[in-house]
């Protein structure tokens, strides 16, 4: 795609992701920088689990996914996955996304720019409303709002945490066009 720079002048690549990009230690450095962040993401990355999900990852790659990744030094410091609704649904005009950072790069400029291509690549595709959900407490709200996405609504206590604790899942959406 493109290459930027973050506001303290690192160059990243950002690109379409291929199943190349995943080979020669790169979801492994993905997965473990993922763990340490997971806290608010819609799954966990336990170590434990490494093989079967790069695995998983890998046979649902081709399918209703498009997902655009930061790449800094051969490395990916940052993914965003844009999810398509089945064609013939009367939902097919929306699309839903996820994010994660990786945390020395946070708060740089790069979720923007993530999310700035996923919305591009969106419109070629014509989605017209671009949704994504978080947990209650996750730094991304403010991100998602400074993008001019509205709140839609919450889901009461939808996710759980580590430490047990049940939080409520946050809805945001925002039209890439007029439908």
């Amino acid at each position: 795609m493109n290459h930027i720079k973050l506001a303290d002048k690192t160059l990243v690549e950002l690109k379409v992701a291929d199943k190349h990009d995943y080979e020669d230690g790169r979801y492994e450095y993905l997965y473990g920088w993922l763990s340490r962040v997971d806290q608010f993401l819609a799954r966990s990355y336990k170590p434990e689990d490494l093989d079967e999900a790069k695995q998983h990852w890998l046979r649902s790659f081709d399918s209703n996914r498009l997902t655009v990744l930061g790449l800094y030094e051969g490395q990916i410091i940052g993914s965003a996955t844009l999810v398509l609704n089945d064609p013939k649904s009367r939902a097919a005009h929306v699309a839903s996304f996820g994010i994660a950072v990786h945390p020395d790069f946070q708060r740089k400029g790069l979720g923007k720019q993530l999310i700035l291509a996923l919305e591009e690549k969106a419109l070629e595709m014509g989605i017209t409303k671009i949704e994504v959900n978080c947990y209650e407490g996750n730094v991304a709200i403010a991100l998602y709002e400074s993008q001019n996405y509205s709140y839609e609504g919450r889901r009461l206590k939808k996710g759980r945490l580590d430490d047990g604790t049940f939080v409520d899942e946050i809805l945001f959406y925002k039209f890439l066009r007029p439908s």
